[in-house]
Parts: structure tokens; C-alpha cells; sequence
């Protein structure tokens, strides 16, 4: 079969359950993107979100979001349940379990209103919570985005998708001269190609998504250069400015990765909101 006959052959669960260890079991079709097919179902007895990569995928890359899953237990980062692989006319396919969370993507959330004030240090808590716990490993996430948060029923976040995620303390699989993020999400640093990214990167583009949660739209509309300069430190949104904890905001997004707080600092300050 060829690649396309493959990703077609993969849309249908009835072709696949015969391939997959009985500890995993295939629900419904859930969604497909340029990496996989995913479906709902359950591994080891736990309901899941089931990936099934196409050809062609970078399979280092797979095993790093694996092996960083492994080494992660955090109420605010989507858990590992199972991951191996299976075998689809000659091609080793990889299958990754992850438990499946009820709620709905932080983009399309966006799109449908904006957060007040409560919402956004729960926001602005949780995912400082999965960075702290991904720093304090040694792991930067590099591409946090709306697409890549799930705002679950009871109004708190959830991290579900660590594919670029990297220790810092490894080689790393970016080449020389090129990065690896979202436009419009990404770091002063992150775009000059820095090699050894910390959290502090990824808490600049937890600013950036704290201030699209609150306006309803990208600040720049998704304009990498615009967003790094314009100074969105110096000058906040209204609907964001006379928040309470903007100064705060206005430290993520600071230039200068130095400038910027630690996680723990940022949990500390927004105590209030922490997860019970």
C-alpha cells in the first residue's frame, strides 16, 4: 500500500483491532490530523485517546513525546496509559495511548467567548503548574498553544499534546539555523534558534495565551515578528491591563528570559486559584 492508502486504511478501527495487544481496546474515530488517526477507546482498563501515527513520521520525535509522558504524573498534563506499535504492510506504525479527557480544546473556546478574570488564573495556574512540573525534569514543552490545552467541564486546564517537548540535558533533534514552535507563540529566544531552551520560554508563550484568552483573538494575529515588537509587556490589552494580576502578564511576556519569573513564582502569586 502506499503512504495514502495507509492513512485511509488507518480511518477504519475494524482493520486495526487485530493488530492491537487485547489490553487495548478501539472505540469510535475521534479526529485525524498531519500525524495520525486518533480514536476513543480504553488501555489497561482506563478510557483513552488512541493515536495511530501515519508513515512518515519522525519516530525520535515520537519516542522523546513517549519517553517525556513517562517521566510525568501531573493532574495538568494529559497521563501515558500505553503506548507500542503495529505492524502495516511492512510499516512499523506507532500507537500511543493517552487517557481521554472530557472538555474541549482552548481554541475553540476562543472563538466562542472570552475568559474573565477567575478563568484566566486558572488558566494561567494550570498550565504553570504542568511547566514547573516539566522544568523541574528538566523539560521545556516549546510549542504551548490554544490547540494544545483542553479546558475541561469543572473550568480547569489540561496540557494533551507534548510533541515537541525535549530535556534540555539531551541532544537535541532541531538542526542547526532552525526552530522548532507556533508562530505567534514563540519566544524572542525561541526564534533566534537558541539551543538550550528553558521553561522560561514556554512561559512567554503562556503570557501570549493568557492575552488571547482574554481579548477573544491573537494579539497579532498570529504575526510573529509584530508580536516581538510591539511590546506587549509595556502595553496589555484593556480588557487585560486592570486584571489584578497583570503586572504578572506582563512579567511572562517580558523580552528578556531573564526578566521573566520562575514557574514556582508564578504558582506562588497565583495561590488563589491553585488546583485543590
Amino acid at each position: 500500500m502506499t503512504d495514502a492508502e495507509i492513512k485511509t486504511w488507518l480511518r477504519t478501527a475494524a482493520n486495526i483491532t487485530p493488530l492491537l495487544p487485547p489490553e487495548v481496546v478501539l472505540g469510535d474515530w475521534l479526529a485525524e490530523g498531519g500525524q495520525g488517526a486518533v480514536y476513543k477507546g480504553s488501555a489497561n482498563g482506563a478510557a483513552a485517546a488512541i493515536k495511530i501515527y501515519f508513515p512518515g513520521q519522525l519516530q525520535k520525535r515520537i519516542d522523546r513525546e513517549i519517553d517525556v509522558l513517562q517521566h510525568l504524573v501531573c493532574p495538568t498534563i494529559v497521563q501515558l496509559l500505553w503506548s507500542g506499535t503495529i505492524t502495516v504492510d511492512g510499516n512499523q506504525l506507532p500507537v500511543v495511548a493517552t487517557s481521554l479527557i472530557p472538555g474541549m480544546p482552548l481554541n475553540t473556546v476562543i472563538q466562542k467567548r472570552r475568559m474573565d478574570g477567575d478563568e484566566l488564573g486558572r488558566l494561567t495556574w494550570d498550565v504553570g503548574h504542568a511547566i514547573d512540573q516539566m522544568w523541574r525534569r528538566r523539560i521545556v514543552h516549546r510549542d504551548l498553544k490554544p490547540q494544545n490545552l483542553l479546558l475541561k467541564p469543572n473550568g480547569r486546564t489540561c496540557v494533551i499534546d507534548l510533541g515537541l517537548a525535549r530535556h534540555v540535558d539531551r541532544s537535541t533533534l532541531t538542526a542547526v539555523g532552525m526552530t522548532w514552535g507556533t508562530y505567534g507563540y514563540m519566544s524572542p529566544e525561541q526564534t533566534k534558534t537558541v539551543r538550550q531552551l528553558t521553561c522560561k520560554s514556554d512561559l512567554f508563550a503562556l503570557g501570549v495565551i493568557a492575552v488571547e484568552a482574554a481579548i477573544g483573538r491573537h494579539p497579532t494575529n498570529y504575526d510573529q515578528l509584530r508580536l516581538l515588537a510591539i511590546g506587549l509587556h509595556e502595553r496589555l490589552p484593556g480588557e487585560v491591563a486592570g486584571w489584578k494580576h497583570a503586572s504578572l502578564l506582563a512579567q511572562l511576556l517580558q523580552p528578556r528570559p531573564t526578566s521573566r519569573p520562575l514557574p514556582s513564582e508564578v504558582l506562588v502569586k497565583l495561590a488563589e486559584y491553585a488546583q485543590a
